[in-house]
């Protein structure tokens, strides 16, 4: 469940101050291009050590992901990395909250729509269906740093929490080295604004226009839409958000859907990423009633 923004428009610039310096660079890290910017004394040390957490992150992402799909169906619970335990905790979390709408187990239904690499095709019924014994939240299991797979054949896809995660990451090291002024940006999917800056939204139906220009302060941000990563057949566009429903394509009446979370939320960042998913699944009417009903201080922006 791999998410893009479409772009970022920056309209406000990281200005140096007295003694203060700029640092920049970029990645490709978690299958997208990783951006860091900040500004201060310690700006490049701070954005040195953050890519080395980042590295380190996917390295045990890959890693986990494979021992507990391994594993999966032969009773034993596999002994993973604290970061990657954290992601799966919060995943279980939402999956319960969003009633299925969010649920990391998808693996299976995403390897078989095949969206996004170059050779997508519409399963047959019959596929769909046997695909669904092998997606549940329900049958992944946490315990003193652990997991589980109940069902040998079931697949993990952290495409729709990881990135989050990882912005979350490195905004805890910015913290930590004093960073004011900066940005956090993963593949422009999900962000976090140090200090304010405007963020252009691109319009999901009309390339380099944009459907609003937002301020962000330090607060996270992350979009799913169904324009990035998606095919078209028999005259109907399939997105790469998969329903673990119905282990097919989200039928949303929405082309994408962005979700501001506050600093102040805990992990803004990975709840920004898995309810931008969740939204996208769950259609405006529904998500905007998760967000009153669980008293989450974020804001969708739908389209």
């Amino acid at each position: 469940m791999k998410k893009f923004l479409a772009i970022i428009f920056m309209t406000a610039i990281l200005i140096s101050g007295c003694g203060a310096a700029n640092y920049e660079r970029s990645e490709i890290l978690m299958g997208t291009v990783v951006t860091l910017k900040a500004e201060g004394k310690n700006s490049q040390a701070a954005v040195d050590e953050s890519f080395k957490a980042v590295a380190e992150l996917e390295k045990n992402i890959l890693s986990d992901v494979k021992k507990i799909e391994v594993a999966a169906g032969n009773g034993d619970f596999v002994k993973i990395s604290p970061d990657v335990y954290k992601i799966l905790q919060t995943a279980q979390i939402f999956s319960e909250r969003t009633g299925g709408a969010f649920d990391v187990t998808c693996g299976a239904a995403v390897e078989l729509w095949n969206i996004g690499t170059e050779n997508p095709r519409v399963p047959t019924e019959e596929e769909i269906s046997a695909v669904k014994n092998f997606v549940g939240f329900e049958h992944l299991h946490l315990q003193n740093g652990a997991a589980r797979l109940d069902l040998r054949g079931m697949k993990i896809n952290l495409g729709g929490v990881a990135k989050g995660y990882g912005v979350d990451l490195v905004r805890k090291i910015f913290a930590e080295k004093k960073i004011q002024n900066g940005l956090i940006d993963f593949g422009t999917s999900t962000i976090f604004a140090v200090g304010k800056k405007k963020i252009g939204i691109k319009n999901s139906r009309a390339e380099n226009e944009l459907t609003a220009i937002i301020e962000l302060e330090n607060s996270a941000l992350s979009t799913s839409g169904d324009y990035e990563k998606f095919f078209i057949a028999n005259n109907r566009r399939y997105s790469h958000i998969i329903d673990p429903k119905t282990c097919a394509p989200a039928a949303s009446e929405i082309s994408s859907v962005s979700v501001v979370v506050e600093g102040s939320q805990k992990n803004c960042a990975t709840v920004a990423d898995i309810l931008s998913t969740a939204a996208f699944v769950l259609g405006r009417d529904s998500a905007e009633k998760f967000l009153i009903e669980n008293k989450i201080p974020a804001k969708f922006i739908f389209q």
